[in-house]
């Protein structure tokens, strides 16, 4: 591959390569040219060299590749690296390291940006100065920077190692003290290891003691206002559908057509060892090492003690994230976000966009019927799935009837309660007198509650239509 073309995109230099390293040990690249996302989840055990620059996430999700840059690289280098290597013979910009979890990042020039943000494990090593914010939500692994920190150090820390040679902000809230014999012997070895001589480093280790006092709470208030809607029957105006004399369409696809989607014979995904093989990113957590095995990724942007991904410091670094993803995967999964419900209608805007294909909307505060019903916009243009502790089919029926796609239930459930709920779900949408679950609106529900009607656009009993103050 020595010698492939600057204008090559992502996704053909990475499929070039899993191609070549099915019967070789490593691979080069010549003439990179900024391209995001470059050897992102590549096969382990293997050795790739770039020459030229490397855009954003470049290595991310590396799970054992040995990965060498000659040249400078973007944003977030190794995000959500497992095991492995990445050195790269230059410099690098913000986030080098975010989620880094185990294996060896190695920067030979100087980092412009925060450097080892939420760290879990492993170490980075940066040869020259870091002109940004060090050790942000570090958890663990080690920190070995050379040159000097131009950035505050350890905010939210709890864990981990920081080793710094070079100056520092002596008025931050941290201490300082020598490092230790022991310490001092590892940190040699390993600079000597990749080629950085230690010989006149004076290393000094950095302690922060930050304690989380309080942990925003992931409980849902389960708010709801199911009780106030009515599923309308056929009778006469629509003909009741009945199983088996009627075919009833129950399938839901999640992803597009052209790659491989996910296809649910009824409108519903679970958890547990029965349920369809998805991997989940959660905010500031280690990165799925399953992603090859799964049929479905979910970005996990639900609130935290940190409330944010550290890789997404604009609404649209959501589509930098996806992106990581689809290149982390030969198959090309669908992806989904979940998250809680806020400004719906805008951060579904910022979720097409993105390139996913579908959210998990959770309530929060908000009733969930309110929360669909914001994103029935959208329904044609994403998958909308609302999430549940309980499974309950006419409960089921009446989201979608106000713009979901389907359930995301939280807890796991049986082969017999799935087979149940489903058809318990046929018999509903068949006393509706529609053919297909997708094909359900608000016609077929009905509100006692004027309250209810303004907030779903659900005419009220009685009355013949929506009353013109409550039309979505």
């Amino acid at each position: 591959m020595s010698d492939s073309e600057n204008s090559w995109s992502s996704s053909v230099i990475n499929d070039q390569l899993r191609k070549r390293l099915e019967t070789h040990d490593s691979a080069k690249v010549t003439n990179l040219n900024s391209q995001p996302c470059i050897a992102a989840n590549m096969p382990s055990n293997k050795n790739l060299t770039f020459d030229g620059d490397a855009g954003d996430n470049f290595g991310g999700m590396n799970n054992g590749t040995k990965i060498v840059l000659n040249g400078d690289a973007g944003r977030f280098v190794g995000n959500g690296m497992n095991s492995g290597e990445i050195i790269i013979n230059g410099n690098c910009d913000d986030g080098v390291g975010h989620c880094l979890s185990g294996g060896t990042i190695v920067v030979q020039g100087t980092v412009e940006g925060n450097t080892g943000p939420s760290m879990k494990g492993g170490n980075l090593i940066v040869s020259g100065n870091v002109r940004g914010n060090l050790a942000t939500c570090m958890s663990g692994g080690s920190l070995i920077i050379c040159g000097n920190v131009l950035g505050d150090i350890g905010k939210m820390r709890t864990g981990g190692q920081v080793f710094i040679a070079g100056e520092i902000d002596e008025n931050q809230n941290i201490e300082t003290k020598d490092i230790s014999p022991a310490d001092w012997k590892i940190v040699q070895k390993t600079l000597k290891d990749y080629g950085v001589n230690p010989e006149g480093l004076n290393f000094r280790s950095i302690i922060t003691n930050f304690k989380t006092e309080t942990t925003l709470s992931s409980e849902e208030n389960n708010t709801s206002i199911n009780d106030t809607l009515i599923l309308v029957d056929a009778k006469l105006s629509r003909r009741p559908r009945t199983v088996p004399l009627d075919d009833l369409e129950m399938s839901i696809s999640i992803g597009n057509k052209k790659e491989q989607p996910l296809n649910l014979t009824i409108p519903l995904l679970w958890t547990g060892d029965n349920a369809p093989s998805y991997s989940i990113w959660g905010i500031n957590r280690q990165s799925p090492d399953n992603l090859d095995l799964a049929n479905m990724a979910i970005i996990d942007l639900n609130a935290t003690e940190i409330n944010r991904r550290l890789d997404m410091q604009r609404p649209t670094d959501l589509a930098f994230v996806v992106e990581l993803i689809r290149q982390s995967t030969a198959k090309r999964i669908p992806i989904m976000i979940k998250l809680k419900a806020g400004d719906v209608e805008n951060d579904l805007s910022i979720i097409e966009k993105s390139g996913a294909e579908g959210v998990i909307l959770t309530s929060g505060e908000m009733p969930i019927e309110a929360v669909v019903t914001a994103s029935r916009p959208y329904k044609g243009k994403l998958i909308v799935l609302a999430s549940s502790d309980t499974l309950d089919a006419k409960i089921t029926a009446k989201l979608i009837a106000l713009g979901a796609s389907g359930l995301f239930l939280e807890s796991e459930c049986t082969n017999k309660k799935l087979k149940s709920f489903g058809v318990e779900l046929s018999k509903i949408v068949g006393s509706l007198g529609i053919g297909k679950i997708n094909d359900l609106g608000t016609d077929h529900l009905r509100t006692t509650n004027q309250d209810t009607a303004a907030m779903t656009g659900v005419a009220i009993a009685g009355y013949d239509s929506v009353l013109p103050m409550w039309r979505h």
